[in-house]
Formats: structure tokens, C-alpha cells, sequence
């Protein structure tokens, strides 16, 4: 008589009282919270019964499974969203924000029809990539509501939001200029003229007469990306910004049909008259001058098709590093350069972003000039009427 053998059924493991989504795909769940393992590999979303549903010993059914829960899971390889099942605000401060830039602040990036479009659709996009460009759109919409209203209070908050969202965005951007790819150009490129803008438009106390970061603040970030390389080119031209190119590829010409260029020709006799120890400047200062003529000179050629807020922008492009140092050092004839800069910042006040800034620059430029030099910056006080 053969011995009959006897299986015994191996015990369900599978715990009741599971996730919804375990559950559901018929797996052993580790219960674990707020998140099971299962859920954290898959990027599902995890909830567990309440204790009223668990009274209830039929399945969940599919048709009532949440759509998200019905969704194709990722595979190992892809991006995943982590869901975080905490209660969670929405950010409507940021939101604001958002809604300002895309009804109103976008429109400010350009000169002609359509310049604003990429402004408008594409860097927003890209932002969603680059979170230091997101918060670079976030800061430039808090200040312009910052200069929309006339609540004093409502200003200083909208100041504070500005000067958090642009902070918060500085190291990141410091590191991607460090490594500008075909991917992230765009973002660099688009964050160097929101920096600017928002350097520009920052409330200045021009009443602490201290010579600091925030006078020439703009000038150092808009020129962090520095000279385009020859392989950055097609990136750009590919891009949604390839009418930054238009103003970096104009070529020098005839600058005495500039009406107003005898004013910046008398410059010459001042950044000529240098000491001994001041001779290795005069370089840079030829230079810094050849520029600001070239700026002013490419506004009302018609070929350039230049106005007055990119010829403040093609200007500083072209500075040689050194002039930067001797205006870092609060050099006066670097100085007083940059006060006849001003007469282009002042011709561009009619963006929100430039109005003012001219008078604020000139008034810090001021107490750094003692008598000796102050006479040589009269035409930019009268231009903008504090001569």
C-alpha cells in the first residue's frame, strides 16, 4: 500500500490591512509609512484603508481605484515623481508671480513685434528644467509688482519676495555658467538678462553713501557668461534666444555719426591724464570708451536696429575684464564711464525695469568724485536732471 503524502498549504502571508494599492495588484505589502516599499519602487501612490474600510471584507474594486493609482507604472529606468502624502498648500504666492510675468512682465524682453514670445512661452518652460531660471521669473514679476504699487507696505513685501527668489537662484546659476551645455544654454542665457533686470529695478538707499556690490551688481552678472564661444553658437541659433546674437554679432562702425559723439571724444584728455602708477590703466579705459561710442553710435544706425536698453547691454558685453577691476576698485574715470552709460539707461526708462535707474547710479556715482573730477560727468546730470 504506497504512502500517500500529505502538501500542506503554505501559509498566505499577504497582510489585510495593506495598501490599497498592494492590494490591488494581489503583492505582500510591508505596510511601511507613510510609504510601502512596493509604492517607493514603483512611484505608485500609497494609501492605506481607513479603519471604517476595513471592516469591509470585499475587495477594492477597479472601478473605483483613484486614476492615478490606474496609471501605466514607470519602469526602473524612468524619471519618477515622488508623491508625498502630507497635506500640502498651494503655492499661491508663487502663483501670482507666475501669473504676473505671463500677462504682464514678459512683455518687457524685447523692442520689436514677437521679441517677447520666447519671454512669454519657451523660458517659462525651460524653467520647469532649471529651477534657478524659475526663480529668476519668479524674483523679476515680484519687482515689477514691487514697482506697480503704491502701498508702501505691499512694496516692501513684494522687495523682500524679489530679493529671496533672486538669492535663492545665485549658486546655481554661478554653477551652470561653469558648465554651459547645448541643454542648459538657453537657461544661462535667459537668466544673465533677468539677473540684470533685476539688479536694475532692486530699490537702492541713497542716502548710505557706501560704494558696494549693488551700484555695478548688474554689470558683473550680465557679463558672467562672458565672450560667446564659437561652439556655443549653433546652440543658440537652435534656440529660443537666437536674437541675443543679433546685438553680440553687430561690427563696428563710423561712430562720429553719433551727434552727441564729440561728448565722449572730450573723455579722451582725462583718460589720458594718468600718473605713473596709473599708466597700465589707460588700456582699459581706450577700450571701455571705444565701446561705450560703438553703444551709443549702433542706436541710431538703421542697420544696427540697437535700441537704447540692449546698446546698455551690448556695452557691457564688450568690457574688458580689466575695466571691470578698476570699477570694482571705484577708479573715478572708470566711474565717470559708466555715469555716461547712464545717458543710455536714462533714453530707455520707458521699461519699467530701467526707470530710475540712471538717477540712482549717477547719485551713488557722486560722492566718489571730488571736485577735480565731477565737472567731467555734467553731461549725464543734466540729461537726467540732476545737473
Amino acid at each position: 500500500m504506497s504512502e500517500t503524502k500529505v502538501y500542506k498549504k503554505r501559509p498566505h502571508r499577504k497582510a489585510k490591512t495593506g495598501c490599497a494599492t498592494c492590494k490591488r495588484r494581489k503583492i505582500k505589502c510591508d505596510e511601511e509609512k507613510p510609504q510601502c516599499a512596493n509604492c517607493a519602487r514603483y512611484s505608485s501612490e500609497c494609501v492605506y484603508p481607513s479603519h471604517s474600510d476595513l471592516k469591509d471584507t470585499g475587495s477594492i474594486s477597479a472601478s473605483t481605484t483613484p486614476p492615478l493609482a490606474r496609471t501605466p507604472e514607470y519602469r526602473n529606468d524612468e524619471p519618477r515623481l515622488q508623491f508625498h502624502h502630507v497635506a500640502h498648500e498651494l503655492p499661491m504666492r508663487d502663483l501670482t508671480l507666475m501669473h504676473q510675468w505671463a500677462i504682464s512682465t514678459c512683455h518687457g524682453f524685447g523692442e520689436f513685434p514677437g521679441d517677447s514670445d520666447p519671454w512669454q512661452i519657451d523660458i517659462p518652460i525651460q524653467g520647469q528644467q532649471y529651477p534657478f531660471l524659475m526663480r529668476g521669473i519668479l524674483a523679476v514679476a515680484a519687482a515689477h509688482l514691487a514697482k506697480m504699487t503704491s502701498d508702501p507696505a505691499v512694496r516692501y513685501t513684494y522687495v523682500e519676495l524679489a530679493a529671496y527668489h533672486h538669492d535663492l537662484a545665485l549658486p546655481d546659476y554661478r554653477s551652470a555658467i561653469q558648465n554651459v551645455t547645448e541643454q542648459n544654454i538657453t537657461a544661462v542665457l535667459a537668466f544673465s538678462t533677468l539677473t540684470t533686470v533685476h539688479s536694475l529695478a532692486a530699490p537702492r538707499d541713497i542716502t548710505n553713501h557706501q560704494f558696494g556690490s549693488r551700484i555695478y551688481e548688474w554689470m558683473f552678472l550680465h557679463k558672467g557668461v562672458g565672450d560667446i564661444p564659437p561652439h556655443w553658437l549653433p546652440w543658440i541659433d537652435s534656440g529660443p534666444l537666437k536674437g541675443q546674437l543679433r546685438r553680440r554679432r553687430l561690427q563696428p562702425i563710423e561712430p562720429t555719426f553719433n551727434p552727441d559723439d564729440y561728448r565722449l571724444v572730450g573723455l579722451h584728455a582725462l583718460l589720458m591724464n594718468l600718473s605713473v602708477e596709473e599708466q597700465h590703466e589707460g588700456v582699459h579705459y581706450e577700450e571701455a570708451l571705444f565701446w561705450l561710442r560703438q553703444a551709443f553710435v549702433h542706436t541710431i544706425s538703421p542697420a544696427s536696429v540697437l535700441g537704447n536698453k540692449y546698446a546698455v547691454l551690448y556695452w557691457v558685453e564688450h568690457l574688458p575684464q580689466g575695466f571691470m577691476d578698476l570699477l570694482r576698485l571705484e577708479r573715478p574715470r572708470a566711474l565717470i564711464l559708466l555715469a555716461h552709460c547712464c545717458v543710455l539707461l536714462k533714453r530707455a526708462e520707458a521699461y519699467w525695469y530701467m526707470e530710475g535707474s540712471a538717477e540712482n547710479i549717477l547719485m551713488e556715482i557722486k560722492p566718489f568724485l571730488g571736485e577735480e573730477f565731477l565737472p567731467w560727468i555734467e553731461w549725464p546730470l543734466q540729461i537726467c536732471g540732476l545737473g
